[in-house]
């Protein structure tokens, strides 16, 4: 046969231009009711309105420009391959458009049917056409230039193909399930998609199948994606559909958002959060999940953020299929109420964890290799406990972390406190234990409770190796019961060591001379108020000493007042709970000397007394060696007049039987102590209703003692 073979029906098809002998007879042997003309024009294949083409075999397009031009109907045409072989081969109509009713490919009812193959052997490149394809084959050496808006509707077929760049986005659009192709190159513009989108269809990277891509990933409703290869998204990413890793796949997130409009479930294989990406997100009432496998995996990379809106499950109870980068963030940020936290290994913590907005629950216990960072609500751990090295404890709107929290404390500082359970609980160390846990459970019932003095507040704390520190214990308004008695106050407060029933009760804690009691009350906080007390270690002295397993009971009751150091009435830190004595208390003075309303070296403390009229309810004075109340003034007529509460029931009682005589003519203003019971120094005035002295005790008066009531 020559280039000017004519078949014996037209019907109005004609091939015009054949570019070669072996063109003309390909098409001869494979189109039926076709005209080969002259080669004059040899470059398009012209199907007119009544024509038909059936090729059962391959047509080849050898020239650069070589069109496929039809103007029938779509039923009109069948095909098995259709191969450009030039630069800028394409699908028009009759008038040159590509984007006419009747050209092959313009849109999915115009899907060029069978295969399309893009082949040459040469250095040159090949211009894919945009269009709707069937099956579509890069082939053999040339280049290929793949433009946006390139559908594939069945197969798409790499083989022996030169390099191929890829711009806009490349669709996998068919209703059928289709395998995406595998472009794999690990960098660079070629050989790896740009934008990808899924439609319409089931989706799958098949085993052994690497996948690359540049750009955005979006799939639609319709397009669950089954991962068995290797599938590396490129910017962003839109999941609509299920995602499916199994088979050993592996799926990795870009550097761009990542957002899952669908559930990930991961039943054999790896789910990664690429390192220093943009968040990936799971929206509400989805979920990332761990099936109950150990191939079931998930890996946060380094600065990776996974925002949870839905759920993150893991259903491996040893957790030790998932593991997150010191550096990586996992935000529980879901309006469930609550929202469950999900557990993870001592072995694989999560780096750095956030919580906002509704309460979390944990399933289990969760570990923190960084920070944690709790708002707006409350992290409930019962009956897990949380864990944490030495990184930060954050906490916004008062929120809190209910149940235990233990800190690992190899390598901590001294210089710095660890914050617990709420802002304003913490512990700075003097000896660092090997760890620490506080068990904080806000309104329920310490060891040795008493709803009239007591903060309904528990706090257990237990350890490992020996400690010593500086603890605060916050507590809120909500933790104060209605039932107080009227005495009660949180001026008042004191740490105890609460043991636990059978045999409840507690011990006042002391642990420094004189105490380091610091107080913010409510009234001063902006929703934790605390109480915080230097030097309690876990074993020593019973005023000292917090047993591991023990409450840390908050006591807010007027409790007899004793004087642990020399120094002024008014001087807080002259007296065990670190507080000046008030009108409802009773003081001890036991082997340290006191004075009242002038200033001695011993403290110099300058502030006068808060109740002059009014010290106390009852004073004893001990008999131990320098036990001493001395009443001065700050000079003769001013800041002269002291009284006990003027009350028939009121007492002062002295044992004291001093050593030596004092001579009370002038003021001692030294740092000594002084040996001498009661002494009123000249021009000093004291009342107290009642005065009992012990045999022998001491009283030395050279200013005014006056004793009863008017």
């Amino acid at each position: 046969m020559t280039p000017h073979c004519t078949y014996r029906k037209t019907l109005g098809q004609r091939i015009t231009a054949l570019a070669s002998v072996a063109l003309c007879t390909a098409l001869c042997v494979t189109v039926c009711l076709v005209v080969c003309t002259d080669a004059a024009s040899a470059q398009n294949l012209e199907n007119k309105s009544t024509g038909t083409v059936k090729n059962s075999g391959i047509i080849r397009f050898r020239s650069d420009t070589g069109k496929f031009k039809n103007e029938a109907p779509y039923t009109n045409i069948t095909n098995s391959v259709i191969q450009f072989e030039g630069r800028n081969n394409a699908f028009e109509d009759l008038s040159g458009s590509s984007r006419g009713a009747t050209a092959l490919g313009r849109d999915t009812s115009w899907r060029v049917p069978g295969m399309v193959r893009y082949a040459n052997p040469s250095s040159q490149i090949q211009n894919v056409q945009q269009r709707y394809y069937t099956h579509l084959e890069m082939a053999d050496s040339a280049a290929k230039n793949i433009p946006d808006s390139v559908f594939v509707g069945g197969r798409y077929t790499i083989f022996l193909s030169g390099p191929r760049t890829y711009h806009g986005t490349f669709f996998y659009d068919g209703h059928d399930p289709q395998d995406i192709m595998q472009e794999k190159e690990l960098s660079g513009t070629t050989n790896r998609y740009h934008n990808m989108t899924l439609l319409n269809g089931t989706k799958n990277v098949r085993s052994g199948y690497e996948v690359r891509m540049d750009g955005i990933f979006i799939s639609d409703t319709m397009s669950p994606l089954y991962v068995e290869g290797d599938f590396t998204w490129g910017t962003n990413s839109y999941v609509h559909a299920p995602i499916t890793v199994w088979v050993g796949g592996k799926q990795t997130t870009g550097s761009g958002i990542t957002e899952l409009h669908a559930d990930v479930e991961v039943q054999d294989g790896l789910f990664t959060i690429a390192d220093d990406g943009d968040t990936t997100i799971i929206f509400p009432t989805y979920q990332l999940r761990l099936v109950n496998d150990a191939r079931a995996q998930l890996a946060m990379g380094r600065n990776s953020h996974l925002l949870v809106l839905g759920d993150y499950v893991n259903q491996y109870p040893v957790y030790t299929n998932a593991t997150f980068d010191a550096t990586s963030l996992v935000n529980y940020a879901g309006m469930q109420d609550p929202q469950i936290m999900q557990a993870t290994a001592a072995t694989n913590p999560y780096g750095n964890l956030r919580t906002a907005n509704t309460v979390k629950n944990s399933n289990g216990d969760v570990y923190i290799a960084s920070t944690l960072s709790v708002n707006d609500t409350n992290v409930v751990m019962m009956p897990h406990t949380l864990s944490m090295t030495l990184g930060d404890a954050t906490y916004t709107n008062n929120a809190e972390v209910v149940g235990a929290f233990r800190r690992v404390l190899t390598g901590a500082l001294t210089t710095a406190p660890y914050t617990y359970n709420n802002s304003e609980t913490t512990a700075l160390f003097v000896t660092v234990p090997q760890q620490l846990t506080m068990d904080v459970r806000p309104q329920t019932r310490p060891n040795d409770y008493d709803s009239t003095t007591d903060i309904n507040r528990k706090i257990t704390i237990t350890n490992e190796g020996d400690w010593k520190a500086t603890i605060r214990a916050g507590y809120k308004e909500t933790d104060i019961p209605s039932t107080w008695a009227p005495t009660t106050a949180e001026r008042l407060l004191k740490m105890y060591n609460a043991y636990p029933p059978p045999n409840e009760s507690s011990i006042k804690l002391t642990p420094t001379v004189p105490p380091s009691y610091f107080r913010r009350p409510l009234a001063q906080s902006t929703g934790i108020a605390y109480v915080e007390l230097y030097g309690i270690e876990n074993k020593g002295a019973d005023n000292l000493r917090l047993d591991t397993g023990n409450d840390l009971l908050l006591r807010a009751s007027r409790d007899v007042l004793k004087a642990v150091a020399s120094g002024r009435w008014s001087n807080p830190f002259t007296w065990d709970e670190a507080r000046e004595p008030e009108p409802e208390d009773r003081v001890v003075i036991e082997g340290f000397t006191v004075h009242t309303g002038y200033v001695r070296a011993n403290d110099n403390y300058a502030i006068r007394e808060a109740y002059p009229d009014s010290m106390a309810k009852q004073v004893i004075i001990g008999s131990t060696p320098n036990s001493a109340l001395l009443f001065g003034y700050e000079s003769p007529g001013v800041w002269d007049n002291f009284s006990l509460v003027p009350d028939a029931a009121v007492t002062l009682i002295s044992n004291r039987v001093a050593s030596t005589f004092v001579q009370a003519d002038v003021l001692d203003t030294s740092a000594a102590d002084i040996d001498g019971g009661l002494i009123v120094y000249r021009n000093s005035n004291f009342l107290t209703p009642n005065l009992i002295l012990k045999p022998g005790a001491t009283v030395v008066n050279a200013g005014t003692l006056m004793v009863g009531t008017p």
